[in-house]
């Protein structure tokens, strides 16, 4: 029985597929789409912890999600550092299908730009958890995931090269040199995807609360307690607030008091200083604000003065701009030697004090925490205390 040639010929010529290197890239795509899932969840848990919610990896001082989020490294250039990463991993997931299209074809292309993509993503990663160690002091658990699964996908897409992955690198990069209208086409898609995520992504990052608060001369959310006898909230009607300046909660706090003594001026709303900074406070062993027992002293030195008021919206406002405390006292109107010379007193350390062991007797330990009728309530104020005496139980909810 004779062969057709033909027939032969085009057997021959047909593609043969990269089966080999096809459970690596399948490998690679799975891994993209859930680094994508694990930053659409990231950028949800920023959102929120920017409106003041608490995550459920709010787990401790060190493993806390909401401190990473929170933190001016969660950003960059603009976009949440989440939002790099759901790019990121897209492009990936996009890189690993094209790459295993051409390997069912027994083509190459597209495996080498993943592997570089991959490779960018565990350098990023790496920067990532040295500042979360040194500059934040908190881990976040979906971050981690999200590390891992870069490194994960860096290996798959090592498995998936066909040669060295420099070798893969400059095969894609010729590829896309010979087709060039196509490459440019593809860069400007990209870019155009960047610039409309950085346009379209909501600003909530960029609000501070504390600077809706007041104007010039702020109406008090709270006052400072008395020099002596600690108040503790042993009155229903006392709101006793241990707060710390460097903590985004409590700055939305001082928003939501300010709102809550238009609300119920029968109300006596205390402030009291709880810095969560070991240089002043016995209970920690680490410090999760560093500068806080330098605000708290600065709060209650322009007490000393008859500006608490000020001082306190100033340094709420300040958590952004990070500016000396000496020149928020020149602004308030304070008389800068004396505030200075207050700063470094041993009454005011004491009185700092007396704030940190009456919060410690209390129970406090995170900020900001409210102590009612001898209850102690953290992160938010009860429903019911913002219900008028007298008042039907429906209004409680309206805030």
């Amino acid at each position: 029985m004779k062969r057709d040639p033909k027939k032969t010929s085009r057997r021959s010529s047909a593609p043969t597929p990269d089966r080999r290197a096809r459970t690596p890239l399948v490998a690679a795509l799975l891994l993209a789409l859930l680094g994508a899932a694990l930053s659409v969840l990231l950028a949800r848990l920023h959102a929120r912890a920017h409106a003041g919610l608490t995550s459920f990896c709010a787990i401790s001082d060190v493993v806390n999600c909401d401190r990473v989020a929170l933190s001016r490294f969660s950003v960059f250039l603009g976009l949440p550092v989440a939002a790099w990463g759901v790019l990121g991993y897209g492009l990936a997931a996009g890189l690993a299908a094209r790459a295993l299209a051409h390997a069912r074809r027994g083509g190459i292309f597209g495996r080498g730009l993943l592997f570089a993509v991959a490779a960018v993503a565990v350098a990023a990663s790496i920067a990532l958890a040295v500042v979360s160690e040194v500059a934040i002091g908190a881990w976040c658990l979906l971050c981690m995931a999200s590390w891992l699964t870069a490194v994960a996908l860096l290996a798959a897409a090592w498995r998936a090269c066909p040669a060295a992955p420099a070798s893969a690198i400059a095969a894609d990069l010729a590829a896309l040199r010979a087709r060039p209208e196509r490459s440019v086409g593809l860069a400007v898609a990209l870019l155009a995807v960047v610039v409309g995520a950085w346009a379209a992504y909501p600003r909530y990052r960029s609000v501070t609360p504390a600077a809706r608060v007041g104007a010039s001369t702020p109406a008090p959310a709270a006052t400072p307690a008395p020099a002596a006898a600690p108040v503790l909230g042993g009155a229903d009607r006392v709101v006793v607030e241990f707060s710390d300046y460097e903590c985004p909660f409590c700055a939305r706090a001082h928003e939501q008091l300010g709102l809550l003594r238009g609300a119920r001026p029968d109300l006596e709303i205390v402030r009291r200083h709880f810095p969560l900074d070991a240089a002043c406070n016995p209970a920690l062993k680490r410090s999760i604000h560093p500068s806080a027992c330098e605000l708290a002293r600065a709060a209650i030195c322009a007490d000393a003065q008859g500006r608490f008021a000020e001082m306190d919206d100033a340094l709420f406002r300040n958590q952004a701009a990070h500016e000396p405390v000496a020149r928020l006292a020149a602004r308030v109107g304070l008389d800068v030697p004396a505030f200075e010379a207050c700063l470094a007193s041993p009454a005011t350390e004491a009185r700092l004090a007396r704030d940190i062991q009456d919060g410690l007797r209390a129970g406090v330990r995170a900020t900001p925490s409210y102590v009612i009728g001898g209850k102690i309530y953290t992160g938010e104020l009860p429903p019911e205390i913002w219900r008028a005496p007298g008042a039907p139980p429906a209004r409680a909810a309206e805030r």
